[in-house]
């Protein structure tokens, strides 16, 4: 679904001084950029963050004309201290496999902001067998490799013109610092408070690169543990730490609030005949991580558990993507208290339940499974074979990180019977694939210097 465009045309940025009552001079802006996200056939999310004026509210006009000549209008949306002045307005009635044009405004009475620019694609029906172009990655800040000045890496994103950006988690890392110099003044320091939490976001939402990216593609967004504080498991953190990370994690992403769970944050999108993504919590459910694996350890829970394996089950789509922040096989933080899949030889991990998962996939010949993974900030591209019949079961391609000290290629954990295709921690990257009409898989990785790394083609059984 690939279609040319003009980027710099999405990029107008800019300012209008509002005087007030008082006669303070205040700047109307959108500092942070915009972004659209959680897109549907039909629908989609826009967000953006305004100048900390109390009154102000988020004016967004979209059309599928970059000029604008149809231009349609959202309801406005109130920008308030209480949610950081973040705003999601939310499009209806859109029209499937459609590029679509969005302009935002900040006003206040009969000021506004200039406005700030992006575009998004719709999915296509669930039936067009249409090619589909996404990018994952994770893991942008880590161990002090903040902005230098900047998030490079973003522009080679902007410029593979993806369907959508799957962002799997560790979006920033509150619980470290960001020293300067070598990293662009702002984030030197651990976040505790709601405040600082938002601080952190603020940092990383205020470089150009990332800023250009979330203009000319949509966001899927799932936290992964440094959204509130390393390793940690939903069931035992400080429940006001993991509720400030989840507030954040809300107003900082284009992410649909789920009417009978505000908490929820798995859930799934279907893009075609050919693709469906089942984005995991695998931080909200999970047991903690020191307990030795067995019968009642989980990282899902119950619900998102029987979820996934109806939604698996039900799916018709060739590939069926399950998007899991933890990697399956490469033990993490062992032996003390694995925080991913496998347990190696520890006593920990939660294999129990990836092997129940992996049995179902089994028993219910689910064809063309594909894991996305992130959090081990290495590249990783792996086959399965979990009965021993000499027969793929299902694949697991790992990215990251974006910015972030690469990890150790440690041998993957033997119990589901892997191989490993390609691995190098030599790169910050993401992946794309790209589905064609036919339902042909290709993947590739891209490093920072917009070179590919890696790339093959895989065909659906």
């Amino acid at each position: 679904m690939k279609t040319i465009f003009k980027v710099g045309f999405l990029m107008l940025v800019g300012l209008v001084w509002v005087s007030l009552g008082s006669g303070a001079g205040v700047r109307l802006e959108l500092a942070h950029g915009i972004a659209s996200g959680d897109v549907t056939t039909s629908s989609a999310l826009i967000w953006a963050r305004g100048a900390e004026v109390s009154g102000s509210t988020l004016l967004v006009e979209y059309s599928t004309d970059e000029n604008f000549s149809d231009a349609r209008r959202a309801e406005p949306v109130a920008l308030k201290p209480e949610s950081d002045f973040t705003g999601k307005a939310l499009l209806t009635g859109l029209a499937p496999a459609t590029r679509y044009y969005y302009r935002v405004r900040q006003v206040l009475g009969a000021e506004q902001s200039r406005p700030v620019t992006g575009t998004f694609v719709t999915a296509p029906p669930a039936d067009a067998p249409a090619e589909v172009r996404f990018v994952w990655s994770a893991d942008l800040g880590g161990q002090g490799m903040c902005r230098r000045p900047e998030y490079f890496i973003f522009n080679h994103m902007a410029e593979a013109q993806p369907d959508f950006l799957l962002f799997l988690g560790d979006t920033y890392y509150p619980d470290e610092r960001c020293p300067s110099p070598p990293n662009v003044p702002g984030s030197d320091f651990i976040a505790n408070t709601l405040e600082e939490y938002r601080a952190k976001q603020k940092y990383q939402f205020a470089d150009k690169p990332y800023q250009k990216a979330r203009a000319v593609t949509s966001l899927y967004v799932i936290w992964d543990d440094h959204e509130v504080i390393n390793n940690f498991s939903g069931t035992t953190v400080d429940p006001k730490r993991l509720a400030i990370g989840r507030q954040v994690l809300f107003e900082y992403f284009p992410i649909t609030v789920n009417p009978q769970d505000p908490n929820r944050l798995y859930r799934s999108f279907r893009w075609g005949q050919h693709v469906e993504v089942f984005i995991l919590d695998t931080r909200q459910y999970r047991s903690d991580n020191k307990l030795p694996d067995g019968p009642e350890k989980t990282m899902l829970g119950k619900e998102q558990l029987a979820w996934l394996k109806e939604s698996l089950q039900r799916s018709d789509a060739t590939w069926k993507f399950i998007a899991s922040t933890v990697k399956l096989s490469f033990p993490s933080d062992c032996p003390a208290a694995c925080d991913s899949w496998a347990n190696g030889e520890s006593a920990t991990g939660f294999e129990r339940e990836l092997t129940e998962i992996s049995d179902f996939i089994l028993t219910n010949k689910i064809k063309n499974v594909v894991w996305l993974t992130g959090d081990e900030h290495i590249i990783d591209v792996i086959q399965y074979d979990p009965n021993r019949d000499r027969v793929i079961d299902y694949y697991e391609f790992t990215a990251g990180p974006l910015s972030a000290l690469t990890s150790y290629l440690g041998a993957p954990d033997a119990t589901l019977n892997p191989t490993r295709i390609f691995a190098s921690n030599q790169h910050w990257n993401f992946g794309q694939i790209t589905v064609l009409g036919s339902g042909r898989l290709t993947v590739e990785y891209i490093d920072t210097a917009g070179e590919r790394v890696f790339r093959r083609e895989f065909r659906p059984s």
